[in-house]
């Protein structure tokens, strides 16, 4: 006796699978790629800017000073990483956009 994952498996053998038309290009995946690529750089750029900084200020402040200072700091640093990732997640779904309208244009 069959099991009912067999009989499945049996039935669906001959189904060819067919395009996604939500996959993107070659083409996109590559510009994505880049785009990524980008902002992983200014992402960490950033980063070492803010351990440079925080460094910095361990060096010229108090515990309690930093306590109060390092944090509005911290803070400002990741809203610059916040508004890169944007960015990269707002040219990523251009790409996206851009890419489906060609192709379903043809």
């Amino acid at each position: 006796m069959k099991s009912a994952l067999e009989i499945a498996l049996e039935r669906t053998k001959d189904i060819v699978p067919q395009n996604d038309p939500n996959e993107l290009s070659d083409e996109a995946k590559s510009k994505i790629r880049e785009i990524n690529k980008e902002f992983d750089v200014r992402i960490a750029e950033i980063e070492v800017k803010a351990s440079s900084k925080a460094r910095e200020l361990m060096q010229s402040y108090s515990e309690k000073e930093l306590e109060e200072i390092l944090p509005a700091v911290l803070e400002q640093f990741q809203a610059e990483k916040d508004a890169l990732n944007a960015e990269r997640r707002d040219q990523a779904e251009a790409v996206r956009k851009t890419d489906l309208e060609k192709r379903s244009a043809l």
